[in-house]
Protein backbone atom coordinates (compact mmCIF):
# COMPACT_ATOMS: atom_id res chain seq x y z
CA UNK A 1 0.00 0.00 0.00
CA UNK A 2 3.00 2.11 1.16
CA UNK A 3 4.58 1.84 -2.55
CA UNK A 4 1.35 2.43 -4.26
CA UNK A 5 0.62 5.96 -2.66
CA UNK A 6 4.57 6.43 -3.25
CA UNK A 7 4.11 5.76 -7.08
CA UNK A 8 0.70 7.96 -7.36
CA UNK A 9 2.62 10.77 -5.46
CA UNK A 10 5.31 10.54 -7.88
CA UNK A 11 3.12 10.50 -10.73
CA UNK A 12 1.15 13.55 -10.04
CA UNK A 13 4.99 15.57 -9.09
CA UNK A 14 5.86 14.56 -12.70
CA UNK A 15 2.89 15.50 -14.43
CA UNK A 16 3.20 18.48 -12.85
CA UNK A 17 7.04 18.80 -13.11
CA UNK A 18 6.20 19.08 -16.76
CA UNK A 19 3.51 20.12 -17.75
CA UNK A 20 4.31 23.95 -16.80
CA UNK A 21 5.98 25.33 -19.64
CA UNK A 22 7.28 27.89 -17.92
CA UNK A 23 10.84 28.10 -15.19
CA UNK A 24 10.74 30.75 -12.32
CA UNK A 25 14.59 31.77 -12.45
CA UNK A 26 16.28 34.13 -9.27
CA UNK A 27 18.41 36.45 -11.15
CA UNK A 28 20.16 39.69 -9.01
CA UNK A 29 18.10 38.62 -6.38
CA UNK A 30 14.66 39.48 -8.65
CA UNK A 31 12.25 36.90 -9.22
CA UNK A 32 11.64 36.26 -13.39
CA UNK A 33 9.11 33.79 -15.23
CA UNK A 34 10.61 32.05 -18.27
CA UNK A 35 9.62 30.41 -21.45
CA UNK A 36 10.79 26.77 -20.25
CA UNK A 37 11.89 25.29 -23.61
CA UNK A 38 15.42 26.48 -23.73
CA UNK A 39 18.24 24.80 -25.28
CA UNK A 40 21.43 26.25 -24.11
CA UNK A 41 22.05 28.32 -20.66
CA UNK A 42 25.37 30.48 -20.81
CA UNK A 43 27.03 32.44 -18.09
CA UNK A 44 29.55 34.85 -19.27
CA UNK A 45 31.22 34.69 -16.46
CA UNK A 46 33.86 37.11 -14.45
CA UNK A 47 32.47 41.12 -14.29
CA UNK A 48 30.26 40.89 -16.69
CA UNK A 49 27.15 39.32 -14.90
CA UNK A 50 25.47 38.12 -17.77
CA UNK A 51 23.11 34.88 -18.22
CA UNK A 52 21.73 33.96 -21.56
CA UNK A 53 18.81 31.08 -22.65
CA UNK A 54 19.27 29.97 -26.00
CA UNK A 55 15.45 28.70 -27.47
CA UNK A 56 17.10 26.63 -30.70
CA UNK A 57 20.19 25.47 -31.86
CA UNK A 58 21.00 28.11 -33.82
CA UNK A 59 24.13 30.15 -32.78
CA UNK A 60 23.55 33.41 -32.18
CA UNK A 61 19.53 33.78 -32.47
CA UNK A 62 16.43 32.86 -30.29
CA UNK A 63 17.93 33.98 -27.04
CA UNK A 64 16.79 35.86 -23.72
CA UNK A 65 19.82 37.66 -21.94
CA UNK A 66 20.14 39.21 -18.63
CA UNK A 67 22.60 41.58 -17.67
CA UNK A 68 23.38 43.25 -14.11
CA UNK A 69 24.22 46.63 -14.96
CA UNK A 70 24.41 48.12 -11.44
CA UNK A 71 27.85 48.46 -11.54
CA UNK A 72 28.81 48.77 -15.10
CA UNK A 73 31.81 50.44 -16.22
CA UNK A 74 31.43 49.35 -19.91
CA UNK A 75 30.51 53.14 -21.03
CA UNK A 76 31.30 56.35 -19.17
CA UNK A 77 27.62 57.33 -17.83
CA UNK A 78 29.06 59.90 -15.74
CA UNK A 79 26.71 59.22 -12.80
CA UNK A 80 25.63 55.65 -11.88
CA UNK A 81 24.05 53.49 -14.33
CA UNK A 82 20.36 53.44 -13.33
CA UNK A 83 20.26 57.39 -12.32
CA UNK A 84 21.23 57.53 -16.61
CA UNK A 85 18.75 55.34 -17.72
CA UNK A 86 15.89 57.41 -15.99
CA UNK A 87 17.76 60.27 -18.10
CA UNK A 88 17.22 58.12 -20.95
CA UNK A 89 13.89 56.95 -20.52
CA UNK A 90 11.88 59.55 -18.76
CA UNK A 91 13.91 62.85 -19.22
CA UNK A 92 15.21 63.33 -15.61
CA UNK A 93 17.29 66.19 -15.57
CA UNK A 94 20.67 65.19 -13.61
CA UNK A 95 23.74 67.27 -14.91
CA UNK A 96 26.66 65.06 -13.78
CA UNK A 97 25.39 62.33 -16.30
CA UNK A 98 26.83 62.24 -19.70
CA UNK A 99 24.37 64.14 -21.52
CA UNK A 100 25.59 63.25 -25.18
CA UNK A 101 25.66 59.94 -24.17
CA UNK A 102 21.69 59.85 -23.22
CA UNK A 103 20.78 61.55 -26.39
CA UNK A 104 22.92 58.55 -28.51
CA UNK A 105 20.79 55.73 -26.01
CA UNK A 106 17.18 57.53 -26.48
CA UNK A 107 18.45 57.28 -30.19
CA UNK A 108 18.78 53.83 -29.73
CA UNK A 109 16.26 52.76 -27.31
CA UNK A 110 13.18 55.33 -28.00
CA UNK A 111 12.97 56.85 -31.38
CA UNK A 112 11.02 54.94 -33.43
CA UNK A 113 10.38 51.91 -31.04
CA UNK A 114 7.45 50.43 -29.30
CA UNK A 115 8.08 52.06 -25.89
CA UNK A 116 6.24 51.36 -22.43
CA UNK A 117 6.84 52.57 -18.79
CA UNK A 118 5.41 51.34 -15.97
CA UNK A 119 6.00 51.12 -12.14
CA UNK A 120 6.10 48.13 -9.55
CA UNK A 121 7.23 48.55 -6.17
CA UNK A 122 10.54 50.06 -5.92
CA UNK A 123 11.25 49.66 -9.69
CA UNK A 124 10.48 51.74 -12.79
CA UNK A 125 10.29 49.18 -15.24
CA UNK A 126 10.35 50.08 -19.46
CA UNK A 127 10.18 48.06 -22.53
CA UNK A 128 11.72 48.96 -25.92
CA UNK A 129 10.80 46.83 -28.43
CA UNK A 130 11.11 47.14 -32.15
CA UNK A 131 10.90 44.14 -35.25
CA UNK A 132 14.68 43.28 -34.49
CA UNK A 133 15.24 43.23 -30.72
CA UNK A 134 13.56 43.67 -27.19
CA UNK A 135 14.74 45.20 -24.25
CA UNK A 136 13.30 45.46 -21.01
CA UNK A 137 15.20 47.68 -18.31
CA UNK A 138 14.56 47.47 -14.45
CA UNK A 139 15.76 50.52 -13.13
CA UNK A 140 15.83 50.30 -9.09
CA UNK A 141 15.28 53.10 -6.74
CA UNK A 142 18.18 51.15 -4.64
CA UNK A 143 20.66 52.09 -7.98
CA UNK A 144 20.30 48.29 -8.89
CA UNK A 145 20.08 48.35 -13.15
CA UNK A 146 19.26 45.09 -14.52
CA UNK A 147 18.74 45.06 -18.73
CA UNK A 148 16.69 42.06 -20.00
CA UNK A 149 16.65 41.30 -24.22
CA UNK A 150 15.85 38.93 -26.85
CA UNK A 151 15.63 38.94 -30.67
CA UNK A 152 12.31 36.77 -30.75
CA UNK A 153 10.40 37.97 -27.91
CA UNK A 154 8.02 40.85 -28.69
CA UNK A 155 5.67 42.93 -26.73
CA UNK A 156 3.17 41.23 -24.28
CA UNK A 157 4.81 38.14 -24.27
CA UNK A 158 8.24 39.95 -23.09
CA UNK A 159 6.68 41.93 -20.28
CA UNK A 160 5.45 38.85 -18.36
CA UNK A 161 8.50 37.95 -17.75
CA UNK A 162 8.68 40.94 -15.34
CA UNK A 163 5.44 40.62 -14.31
CA UNK A 164 6.11 39.17 -10.89
CA UNK A 165 8.56 42.37 -10.03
Amino acid sequence: MLKTGFFIVLSFFCVGAFAKTNVELVYSDLRFEIPGNFSVVADAGNKQNILIFRYGDELGKRFLGFSDMTNDKTINYGCPASTFFKGVFFNSDNPECDQDNIKLMQESLVEGRDVDKWSSGEYSIVYSGDNKKSYIFLIGDNGKLVKLDSDFLEGEAFKKIVKGI
